[in-house]
C-alpha cells in the first residue's frame, strides 16, 4: 500500500511540474483592410419626423345646396384650371336668375324713360348678379392644374357648402411638415436633409415657412420644408428631417465592418496581428457610416473587408 501512495504522489508531482504550452493557432493569415479610427468632428443632428404634403391643395366644395347630376371625373386623374369637376341641379337657381334677368331688363327700360328711380334700378340690378353668381355656382370646376387625388360624392348626393366633394393637389411640389420642438431654433432659408423612407432618397430641403404659435400640448413648433427630391413622392409618405445643432466629436466606422449576431453588435480589430471581435454599441447612421458609441478607442485599427474569424492571424 505505501508503494502505492508513493507511486501516486510521483505522479501527481510529476503532472504539477510540468508546463502546458497553449496550441498554436495553424490558421493561415487572412489578407485584410483596415482604417484607423479616430475622433473627428461631426454636426450634432437632431432629427424630427413629419409627413409629405403638397404645397398647392384644395378641399374642393360646392357654394349652393342642391343634388348631385353628374361627375365627369375619376381619382387620379388630371386636370386643368376650370376644368368641370361636378355639375349640380340648377332649376330652383335658374328659376331665381330667369326672375332678376326680367326683372333687370324692365327696369332698365323704365330708367331709361325716366320712369324708375336708379336708386331702385341699383337694387334689381344687384339682385340679378347674385341671382347669375348663384347660377354658376351649379358648376363646380378646378382651381388649378392638378390631380383629383380623391372624390368624396357620388351622382346622386346632395352638396352642400360644408361637405367636400375633392380634394385636389399638384403632384409635382411636395413639402415636409413637421413639428418641430420648442427648444430647437429653426428658421425659414435654413437648409437641410430630409430622408424619404419609402424612396431611400435623402433630399435637400430649405424650411419655408416656420408657423409663429406652439402647440400647448406637445410645445413643439410646425415647420414646413420645401423639399427637392429625385424621386418621385406621393401625399403622406414618412419622412425625417435632420437640424445641425452644432458640432460634436464622434468615431466612425463603414457600415460593412460592424456585424450582427442575435443581440450582438460587434466589430473586428486587428491587434497584434491577430482578429480580435470587439463588441460595440452603435449610435446613428451617416450615409454609409456608423457612429460608435463605445466598444473601441480613437487609434485603433478596423477590419473593413476580409473574411475573419476571432484570434485568426491577419496580415494587412
Amino acid at each position: 500500500m505505501k508503494t502505492l501512495s508513493l507511486a501516486v504522489i510521483v505522479t501527481l508531482a510529476t503532472a504539477c511540474g510540468h508546463k502546458h504550452e497553449p496550441a498554436a493557432d495553424n490558421r493561415p493569415a487572412a489578407k485584410v483592410e483596415t482604417i484607423e479610427i479616430q475622433l473627428q468632428r461631426t454636426p450634432d443632428i437632431a432629427e424630427v419626423v413629419g409627413t409629405v404634403r403638397p404645397k398647392l391643395y384644395a378641399e374642393v366644395s360646392a357654394k349652393i345646396t342642391a343634388a348631385i347630376l353628374e361627375i365627369p371625373v375619376r381619382a387620379g386623374e388630371a386636370v386643368g384650371a376650370g376644368q368641370l369637376l361636378a355639375k349640380l341641379d340648377d332649376r330652383d337657381s335658374r328659376a331665381e336668375f330667369d326672375r332678376a334677368k326680367a326683372d333687370f331688363d324692365r327696369y332698365k327700360t323704365l330708367l331709361a324713360q325716366q320712369a324708375a328711380t336708379p336708386a331702385e334700378f341699383e337694387a334689381v340690378q344687384s339682385r340679378y348678379r347674385v341671382a347669375e353668381a348663384t347660377l354658376s355656382y351649379a358648376q363646380i370646376t378646378a382651381p388649378f392644374d392638378g390631380v383629383v387625388v380623391r372624390k368624396l360624392a357620388d351622382v346622386g348626393d346632395l352638396a352642400s357648402s360644408d361637405k367636400p366633394l375633392f380634394i385636389v393637389e399638384q403632384p409635382f411640389d411636395y413639402r415636409l411638415e413637421a413639428n418641430v420642438p420648442e427648444r430647437f431654433s429653426v428658421g425659414v432659408g435654413a437648409k437641410l436633409y430630409v430622408a424619404i423612407d419609402a424612396t431611400g432618397e435623402k433630399c435637400e430641403g430649405v424650411v419655408g415657412e416656420v408657423v409663429p404659435a406652439a402647440d400647448p400640448v406637445s410645445r413643439s413648433f410646425l415647420v414646413k420644408i420645401n423639399l427637392q427630391c429625385r424621386q418621385a413622392l406621393k401625399t403622406g409618405m414618412f419622412g425625417r428631417a435632420q437640424l445641425i445643432l452644432g458640432e460634436r466629436f464622434a468615431m466612425f466606422v463603414p457600415k460593412n465592418a460592424v456585424h450582427e449576431r442575435g443581440q450582438l453588435t460587434y466589430v473586428f480589430v486587428m491587434a497584434d496581428g491577430r482578429a480580435q471581435m470587439r463588441l460595440v454599441k452603435t449610435g446613428k447612421n451617416y450615409l454609409d457610416a456608423v457612429e460608435i458609441l463605445s466598444g473601441l478607442q480613437s487609434g485603433e485599427r478596423v477590419i473593413v473587408a476580409g473574411d475573419v474569424a476571432d484570434g485568426q492571424p491577419v496580415s494587412p
